[in-house]
């Protein structure tokens, strides 16, 4: 029926706001509107530092880095990647004694 472009949409908006609100209002309502979006953006700034604090500080509560280079063969391997991490030498230690060693550095740490 009607073939109207985006910025005829814009003028009939325009129009009806001014019909609806008055003339005399709109830049109070443009104020209005333009604080909603300003406490929006601070309450959504708020919000990613704290998820920012909280994150980073569980990652970097104990200050370990384990360099990953790609996926694990067995349990074996994955146990002697978080020990190298920690400055365990894993080599002539059985399983046990090295999750062992492992539990014992990280409580160390915290």
């Amino acid at each position: 029926m009607f073939n109207i472009g985006g910025s005829e949409w814009i003028i009939i908006i325009l129009l009806f706001l001014i019909l609806i609100v008055g003339s005399k209002h709109i830049p109070s309502l443009g104020r209005s509107i333009g604080r909603a979006v300003g406490e929006y953006e601070r309450a959504r700034a708020s919000i990613r530092r704290e998820l920012e604090r909280i994150d980073g500080g569980s990652n970097t509560s104990i200050g370990l880095t384990v360099p990953i280079k790609g996926p694990v063969g067995s349990e074996r391997e994955k146990l002697e990647v978080v020990a190298r991490a920690l400055g365990i030498d894993p080599n002539g230690v059985s399983d046990d004694e090295l999750r062992r060693l492992v539990h014992e550095r990280l409580k160390g740490l915290k």
